[in-house]
């Protein structure tokens, strides 16, 4: 009797925990160089074990034989591989962002360490990375990550067949939305590159004898960093509410991705 009820505890704790690892090895933060991969696959079986009494219900019996038992789990990672890719395309929204005013701040050449990939990448990049991962933890908006794996049980039911054509209509609504919102994360720095190039247009067209570039140069870092240092709370805050929209919307009864406001 006791060896029967370990089995279907491992069994199911296997089946969650095969949906989580894939989702914490692609959640930000988590998902890091710097955090080493047993480390996450360790944290994703410690929340497999809080998860597992809430989503005990909605687990199928164990499978009779070996090849559906492995078709399980391989849907299950399945279903975590889609949930982490809608969280990174999220995340698309402020790299796209980042992309944009490293080239409109004329900063794409300057280039740092960056610890979350571990590759050299531009400053603007490399900090503005670490300022959103530190602002989903401090205001516990990943707390909402782990919440909407929980609802995904309720939308996305283990065994139940898999939605082709709605996980590929999520996918491309968010990322169309995504990339609406990283184009207006950076409209301040557009608008300030496109007036800028335009001065800078008419001045060498004035002058052209002076090296037009070589003089305005070091006038657009300045102002591009003074831009940023204004924009980037708001900035922040503005992806931040997009980030929990979605959380929110994606994983709701209807499985619509929330509007961009």
């Amino acid at each position: 009797m006791l060896e029967q009820y370990l089995a279907i505890n491992i069994y199911q704790l296997l089946i969650v925990f095969a949906r989580l690892s894939v989702v914490f090895v692609m959640m930000p933060g988590v998902s890091a160089a710097y955090v080493p991969a047993r480390l996450r696959l360790l944290v994703a079986l410690l929340v497999a074990v809080l998860v597992h009494p809430l989503v005990r219900s909605t687990l199928p019996p164990q499978p009779d034989t070996p090849a559906a038992l492995v078709w399980l789990v391989v849907s299950e990672v399945l279903v975590g591989a889609f949930l982490g890719a809608l969280i990174q395309i999220v995340m698309a929204a402020i790299e796209l962002a980042r992309q944009l005013i490293s080239s409109a701040t004329g900063l794409t050449n300057a280039l740092t360490d960056d610890p979350v990939t571990e590759e050299q990448s531009a400053i603007i990049i490399g900090m503005r990375n670490l300022v959103a991962v530190v602002m989903i933890f401090i205001t516990g908006t990943h707390q909402f990550m782990i919440m909407a794996i929980v609802d995904s049980y309720n939308l996305l039911v283990p065994s139940a067949p898999l939605f082709t054509r709605d996980i590929l209509l999520v996918a491309s609504k968010l990322l169309d939305q995504s990339f609406y919102m990283g184009i207006r994360l950076a409209a301040p720095f557009l608008v300030f590159e496109m007036v800028f190039q335009v001065t800078s247009g008419v001045m060498a067209r004035q002058s052209p004898q002076l090296n037009v570039f070589f003089v305005v140069l070091p006038g657009k870092i300045a102002l591009g960093l003074a831009i940023l240092m204004v924009s980037l709370p708001t900035i922040i805050l503005v992806f931040l509410h997009f980030f929990d929209n979605n959380l929110h919307g994606l994983l709701s009864p209807t499985g619509t991705v929330g509007p961009v406001r």
